[in-house]
C-alpha cells in the first residue's frame, strides 16, 4: 500500500492520483511562496518548471510577472489538471506545457534565464544526468532553484521508505551542483526543507 502511494507521489494517476494531487496542493502553497522570489524573475524571462504537477507555480508566476513559462512533467494528469488551471495563460502565449520526462525531452540549449523544480530531486536516481542537462538548457549565468525536504524528514514518512524516494543530504546536493559547473550556490533551510539556489558558469 505504501509502494501504491509514493508512486502516486511520483507519478499521479487514476482516482488515487487526483486525491495525492489535492494533498500537494495543500503542502507545495508554503513552498512556492518561498522559492518564487528566489527566482529574481525580470521582464521577458524565460522560464522552465520541471515536475509542475497541477500547475499552481505555473499560475502564480504567469499572473505576477511579464515573463513566459515552461513546463514539463511525466503525469499525464498533471498535464491535463494544469493546462486547465492555466488555460488563459496558454491562451495569451504566456505558458507553454508538456507532457513528457524531462530527461527525454528535446529542449534546445542556452534557452532559460531561470529553471525551476519543487520536491522533484527525490525522484532522480543519479544526479549528474538531470543537473548537467539543466546547466545546459540555462543560459549563461542563468539562475537554477529548487525545493527539496530534508532528508530526516523524508525518511519519516512511510511511503518513502520503499526505494521510489531518494533520500539526498544538502551536502551531497552542493557538492554534485559544484561538478556539474554550478557557481554561487547558497541554501536556506525553510519548513523541513531547503530552498537551493545557484547560478550557471559563463
Amino acid at each position: 500500500m505504501y509502494r501504491l502511494i509514493g508512486n502516486q507521489f511520483k507519478r499521479p494517476a487514476g482516482l488515487l492520483g487526483r486525491i495525492i494531487s489535492r494533498i500537494m496542493i495543500k503542502g507545495n502553497r508554503y513552498e512556492y511562496d518561498k522559492l518564487i522570489p528566489e527566482l529574481d524573475i525580470r521582464p521577458k524571462h524565460r522560464l522552465l518548471e520541471i515536475g509542475y504537477g497541477h500547475g499552481m507555480g505555473v499560475e502564480r508566476i504567469s499572473s505576477k510577472y511579464d515573463c513566459f513559462v515552461d513546463g514539463i512533467d511525466f503525469s499525464e494528469l498533471m498535464y491535463k489538471e494544469a493546462t486547465k488551471r492555466n488555460r488563459n495563460h496558454i491562451k495569451n502565449k504566456k505558458v507553454e506545457l508538456f507532457h513528457g520526462d524531462f530527461m527525454d525531452a528535446k529542449i534546445n540549449p542556452d534557452q532559460y534565464d531561470r529553471v525551476y523544480c519543487l520536491n522533484v530531486i527525490y525522484f532522480w536516481d543519479n544526479l549528474d544526468l538531470p543537473f548537467s542537462k539543466i546547466k545546459t538548457v540555462l543560459k549563461d549565468h542563468g539562475l537554477l532553484c529548487m525545493f527539496m525536504a530534508h532528508k530526516d524528514f523524508i525518511a519519516k514518512m512511510k511511503f518513502t521508505l520503499d526505494g521510489i524516494f531518494n533520500k539526498y543530504a544538502i551536502d551531497e546536493v552542493v557538492s554534485l551542483l559544484k561538478l556539474a559547473g554550478f557557481e554561487d550556490i547558497s541554501y536556506n533551510l525553510e519548513n523541513n526543507g531547503y530552498i537551493i539556489k545557484c547560478r550557471k558558469k559563463s
